[in-house]
């Protein structure tokens, strides 16, 4: 049975907002999100994750489907790119991506597609994939990346950094420049 509903839903420190179907699932497989049918599915929603009253994260995304047997909520680009903000003591990090997973019990989160962050301070970094995870609020990935900061352009394979952007780790094949961009250095986009 589907129906269709305009959604506020507080629970557990999440609030989202959005128009979307709530679905019954039948027959659904136990072989993770991609083989089942989403328990709810939001459209044009704005989510706000809290923990002890302090926010981890918000996020707004075209569709949203929540798998809560695999407990897992996946949030899909249709016409814009899903937009992050990850909060932290020193600071928040604005992301754009083609798409998102969330961990339902963990609350990390994992960026995929054309994934661009710019911290607080402007420093800007660019990947396919970029996981943040919940309870140290830190990113990371093994994915190539480029990180620009003032007149600094890094580039390496894989990061480790603090929300914030202030400490980065660049892990497998660093090379880096100092002064303006060159030609082949794509522009940033803004989140």
């Amino acid at each position: 049975m589907n129906a269709r509903i305009l959604v506020a839903v507080i629970s557990s420190g999440l609030m989202a907002f959005g128009t979307g179907t709530l679905q019954t699932a039948h027959g659904a497989g136990a072989n993770g999100p991609n083989s089942t049918s989403p328990e709810i599915t939001l459209q044009q929603v704005h989510m706000v994750e809290t923990r002890a009253g302090t926010k981890l994260w918000e996020v707004r995304a075209d569709r949203v489907d929540v798998h809560e047997r695999e407990g897992v909520t996946i949030l899909s680009r249709m016409s814009r790119p899903i937009e992050v903000t990850f909060y932290s003591t020193g600071g928040r990090l604005t992301c754009v991506a083609n798409r998102a997973t969330v961990d339902l019990k963990t609350k990390d989160m994992r960026l995929e597609g054309e994934v661009f962050a710019r911290s607080d301070q402007g420093t800007e970094l660019r990947t396919e994939a970029l996981q943040w995870l919940a309870a140290p609020r830190r990113v990371q990935t093994d994915q190539p990346v480029w990180i620009s900061r003032g007149n600094l352009v890094s580039q390496g394979r894989g990061l480790e950094a603090e929300t914030s952007l202030e400490r980065v780790r660049i892990f497998r094949n660093i090379t880096s420049q100092v002064g303006p961009l060159t030609s082949g250095a794509r522009r940033s986009r803004t989140p």
